[in-house]
């Protein structure tokens, strides 16, 4: 048991907190449409958001000791790992097997969900489990695949996915409104990948700050973000979006604070780690800013 418990930073506490938050906007949107919300069915999806998150962090972090990519990174609180089995390789099995029970646990999941409402979260279901396990050894080899894969996971599936469980149908509008959280999940793959680049190309990948070079990166990013302003505006001005939904872009400025040190530093950015961190506080506080609007304007 302590081995076990000793394991734990495997699944990188810190960064679960964006499955939740993904979540939370597709159960919002119901209360936007006024739909209630079945609290057994909501927690449940949380849960299985959240597994799915640890299964990415653990298998990421096995697949990461297996090819030696650990024994080259210095680990930073935004990239790296988390340098666990850096130190006690001894672990690895352990870690092994906690990817392996989330895996399975989100499969259960999803099938006690279809039984439940039916063959529509399918394909949802498929596409996440294929995201989770195949990220590490074969999306990092395919430059936008890498780059769009974290924003599909958590920022669409998971939101449409927790909408799907509470009402049995694929919401485009909530499609739509996802991609603002989307474009800025990537953003935060984008520049955790950053301070690796070395590391990750002896391994074999190939993400977009490899594959085009760091200049390049910095366009994605910098488009990524203004394409999130651009969007969130928009919804608003169409309707799809209350007028309250406007707070979100409280935490696209962090990003543009981060875009600033981003084109100063490029692959050095772990120089100035608020610049990651701002990235990942932006991440998290998008869905949560719209979210609250949606709460705050249901019918």
């Amino acid at each position: 048991m302590n081995k076990y418990i000793a394991a734990l930073p495997a699944i990188r506490p810190p960064f679960l907190t964006l499955a939740p938050l993904s979540c939370l906007v597709g159960l919002a949107y119901c209360a936007y449409q006024g739909i209630t919300i079945d609290m057994f069915d909501a927690l449940l999806s949380v849960l299985g958001a959240i597994l799915a998150a640890i299964a990415v962090n653990t298998i990421n972090e096995y697949q990461d000791f297996q090819s030696g990519l650990d024994l080259n990174t210095t680990p930073t609180p935004f990239s790296g790992g988390s340098g666990l089995l850096k130190q006690n390789p001894t672990l690895a099995p352990i870690v092994k097997r906690y990817a392996v029970g989330s895996v399975i646990a989100v499969i259960l999941i999803g099938v006690f969900f279809i039984f439940r409402i039916g063959a529509a979260l399918v394909p949802i279901g498929l596409l996440g489990l294929l995201i989770v396990v195949s990220y590490t050894k074969v999306l990092n080899k395919h430059p936008w695949l890498c780059f769009i894969a974290p924003g599909i996971g958590f920022a669409i599936l998971m939101p449409v996915g927790a909408f799907l469980v509470q009402t049995g149908i694929i919401s485009y509008s909530l499609v739509a409104i996802s991609l603002v959280p989307f474009l800025i999940t990537n953003n935060l793959l984008l520049i955790n990948q950053l301070p690796d680049i070395v590391a990750d190309k002896s391994v074999g990948r190939k993400h977009i700050a490899i594959y085009y070079g760091v200049n390049v990166a910095r366009w994605v990013f910098a488009l990524s973000l203004i394409s999130a302003f651009a969007g969130l505006v928009c919804l608003v001005i169409i309707g799809l979006l209350p007028k309250l939904a406007l707070i979100a872009l409280l935490p696209l400025v962090l990003c543009l604070l981060s875009l600033v040190y981003l084109f100063r530093l490029g692959d050095n950015i772990a120089q100035h780690l608020p610049a990651m961190g701002m990235v990942a506080a932006a991440a998290n506080l998008t869905p949560l800013m719209l979210s609250l609007a949606l709460f705050m304007s249901k019918s």
